[in-house]
């Protein structure tokens, strides 16, 4: 009876000890709490069931005890002769691992520290250490997470499994892995994965001899955002034999891979080289052998059109060693045709484009020198150097928003000499419709240079010169000849449609409707230059462009301001746009935000500057620009705001006008109330005393003025003032705040360098006096543009 007692209580009386035994052992190894659900031992070996390593809640620490164990074991089989011997295998399966190194949820920074730790007191072990013989292993659905929230890294296994043969190999299969960088707080960044890795190679007892065989299955990466590199295949394996020992190539291990783009499923690059992780050096060349974008023409971009006309060709090299990291490529596009909102608003077809690359990143300092960036696109060649560097610290937006480092750079672009005609020429037309049938001559270049530091904006520079004044015009398109000859233009505007009457349909929000009226004597809201008030001007010009007799389109330090200001909030939200551009944009192109529409704005502004006087861009502005819904030109809004001519305005009416640009619509709510709110009459004042200020205004005028309100005259308004506002509510993406813009900030286009002072009063009327040059008005050729 009492053999079959002990027959009975063997396998839990045994498992038990065997239990405290292996916990007491990897807890003084590891230096955290290790539990066993449960232990049976037979007769050759002892069963451990869910073994939890690093044991939630240890320690009392919530964060921790949140993350889970470091490592569950569902099943452990230990045979005896493991454990007295240190022979025959370890069979595991059922594996959980959670690890977290950094943040609150750090369950591995301890672990690793006290493996690292000598054991006894002795010291670590190393080469010259006995080996110390140990069981084999074999591990089986084995699930893994890891997170370092220092690095950003984080990586998930969905399958892992490995062999362990001491003093033969290491088999390790690693599948479903999925891994990403972040970096930031937005948790976004490079990805990488793939379907399956192995990892496989001799042991010397427990330790790699030389470097394991790296086979990569179904992989992928995405370095950039809209850089997705699929179907990754091939090896990274030890270098052997004689061809890899020449000093010119890196040595220890060769990288043997190729893969497509975008999940297409040709192969479509190679990357061929060498890495020394010991001496942290490597090289890689990747290379992308021509071929047509209709072999991954299911994966692009709905941007790109006609694809199979497309041939991309590139290559692209990498090396690193003493902390540098060396870069450079080459890629040449041919008969590319794409579509972008942000870059024109037609199909950009047939293009050739040629980019150069080269340059060095330093890691440690966060810095990237580049010694060349250069794109061709025809004949026009810009070549950009300099480097950017992220300097430790943290900025502040103006709308509060942190940003956790202090960029700094100094950039150059430069744009080789070329003759006007072929510059011009290079530019596809979808770029440029407006400025075909220009014929030019001269020469073309420009260089300009931009220092920034987060740290200092106030010393921010941005010098350098466009050499647009190289070139001369023989020739201009009829629609832009028009405006140099005086000839009337006829605009075609796309406008809300009108509130409903009384019983009505109701309108829908986006109705619109087109809207056609002649900028010239024919119209009879027309209000000629001579007869347009004063105050208007003088109002206009305090806010919208300050200089603008003095100069010639622009003013090079009002594009410094501007780059300041966005830098300041965070994003590019306008800027620099002086009268000429506004009237450019509002008669000969569009409202459209594109680099197309800038790039032609600035060459028209350089053309008409030259060619029609200062008092006829002034003419063409008035007279077409939107003053509120349904509302261009000077005349129609003088009638329906105040109910008088425009050569009557007075200078608090002029300061009123000012202040509802440029979002005429949503501010429109103004006139809505009947009144100007408190907050916007203060803003139309201070716009008053800035034109005083600036002397464009006497001191009685001044005084009379700011003693005023603004009084709307409401004969044309065909209903009350909620259903005004329903209606601007309705026809804008987001009404206008009842606050004025900065209303406790100075007025905007304040800073007037090149403007060379205020125009006095008396400059002003000698512009309206008979004599003042301006362009005839006649009849002639029409231009219809759709904003």
């Amino acid at each position: 009876m009492g053999l079959l007692g002990l027959v009975l209580v063997y396998p839990f009386v045994g498992g038990e000890i065997a239990a405290r035994i292996v916990v007491g052992k990897i807890q003084a190894r590891l230096g955290t709490p290790v539990r066993v659900r449960s232990a049976r031992a037979g007769l050759l070996a002892i069963t451990f069931h869910d073994l939890d390593i690093g044991a939630a809640g240890a320690g009392g620490d919530v964060a921790v005890a949140s993350a889970g164990p470091l490592v569950h074991v569902g099943r452990m089989r230990v045979p005896f002769a493991a454990i007295l011997f240190r022979r025959g295998v370890v069979d595991i399966d059922g594996v959980t691992v959670n690890a977290r190194r950094g943040g609150p949820a750090d369950n591995l920074t301890a672990v690793l520290a006290a493996v690292r730790r000598p054991k006894d007191g002795g010291t670590p072990s190393g080469p010259g250490s006995v080996p110390v013989r140990l069981p084999a292993v074999t591990l089986r659905d084995a699930r893994v997470v890891l997170h370092d929230a220092a690095t950003g890294l984080s990586v998930d296994i969905g399958r892992l499994g490995l062999v362990f043969l001491p003093g033969e190999r290491l088999d390790v299969r690693a599948e479903d892995v999925d891994g990403v960088l972040a970096l930031g707080s937005s948790g976004r960044g490079p990805r990488f994965g793939a379907q399956a890795i192995t990892v496989a190679g001799p042991l010397d007892g427990a330790r790699p001899r030389g470097f394991p065989t790296l086979t990569v299955a179904g992989g992928f990466a995405t370095p950039l955002p809209n850089l997705s590199l699929t179907g990754i295949h091939g090896k990274i394996h030890p270098a052997s034999g004689p061809e890899h020992a020449k000093p010119s190539l890196v040595r220890q291990l060769i990288v043997d891979l190729d893969g497509s783009y975008g999940g297409a499923r040709e192969t479509l690059w190679t990357a061929r080289g060498g890495l020394d992780p010991g001496a942290h050096e490597g090289q890689i060349s990747l290379r992308a052998e021509r071929f047509s974008l209709a072999e991954i023409a299911d994966v692009l971009p709905k941007t790109v059109l006609s694809p199979g006309d497309t041939t991309v060709d590139a290559a692209f090299d990498v090396s690193w060693a003493e902390g540098a990291v060396r870069f450079g490529g080459d890629m040449q596009v041919a008969r590319l045709s794409f579509e972008h909102g942000g870059l024109a608003s037609e199909p950009v077809r047939g293009i050739d484009l040629a980019l150069v690359l080269r340059g060095t990143a330093f890691p440690a300092s966060r810095r990237v020198a580049i010694d060349r960036l250069e794109g061709r696109i025809g004949e026009l060649r810009g070549k950009l150097s300099g480097f950017v560097e992220l300097a430790p610290g943290t900025f502040t937006f103006s709308d509060g928003n942190k940003l956790g480092f202090l960029p700094r750079l100094e950039l150059t672009l430069q744009v080789p000499p070329l003759p006007c005609a072929q510059a011009l020429a290079s530019l596809p037309p979808a770029l440029a419709p407006r400025l075909q049938g220009f014929v030019l001559q001269g020469q073309f270049g420009a260089e300009i240079t931009a220092r920034v530091d987060y740290a200092d904006l106030e010393a921010l520079e941005l010098k350098g010169k466009v050499g647009i004044d190289g070139c001369r015009v023989l020739k201009a398109p009829p629609a832009v000849k028009a405006l140099v000859a005086g000839d009337s233009v006829a605009l075609s505007v796309e406008v809300p449609q009108a509130p409903p009457t009384r019983g009505g349909a109701a309108l829908a929000p986006g109705d619109t409707e087109e809207m056609e009226f002649i900028v010239g004597p024919e119209n009879p809201d027309f209000v000629p230059y001579e007869q347009i008030s004063p105050n208007l001007v003088a109002a206009i010009m305090t806010t919208e462009d300050n200089g603008f007799f003095k100069h010639r389109g622009w003013v090079t330090s009002e594009f410094r301001t501007a780059l300041k200001r966005n830098l300041q909030r965070g994003g590019f939200r306008g800027g620099a746009s002086s009268i000429t551009m506004q009237m450019v944009k509002n008669v000969l192109l569009s409202q459209e935000k594109t680099l197309s529409r800038k790039l032609q704005e600035l060459f028209l502004v350089w053309y008409l500057e030259h060619e029609i006087p200062k008092e006829r861009i002034l003419e063409l502005y008035f007279n077409a620009i939107e003053f509120g819904p349904r509302i261009y030109g000077i005349g129609p809004a003088a009638r329906h705001y105040f109910g008088k001519n425009a050569s009557d305005l007075t200078p608090l009416e002029g300061a009123f006008f000012s202040s509802i640009l440029p979002s005429p619509k949503r501010r429109y709510v103004q006139y809505c109330h009947g009144t100007l709110t408190s907050q916007w009459d203060r803003y139309v004042h201070r716009i008053l005393a800035k034109m005083h200020e600036r002397g464009r205004i006497d001191d009685d005028a001044y005084a009379t003025a700011n003693a005023q309100k603004v009084v709307f005259d409401r004969r044309e308004s065909g209903f009350n003032e909620k259903q005004c506002l329903e209606w601007v509510k309705m026809i804008t993406a987001r009404p206008e705040p009842e606050t004025p813009p900065d209303v406790d900030a100075p007025i905007d286009n304040d800073g007037d360098a090149g403007d060379g002072g205020p125009i006095p009063v008396g400059k002003l009327r000698r512009l309206f006096s008979k004599d003042a040059r301006r362009s005839p008005i006649a009849k002639g050729a029409k231009i219809s543009v759709r904003p």
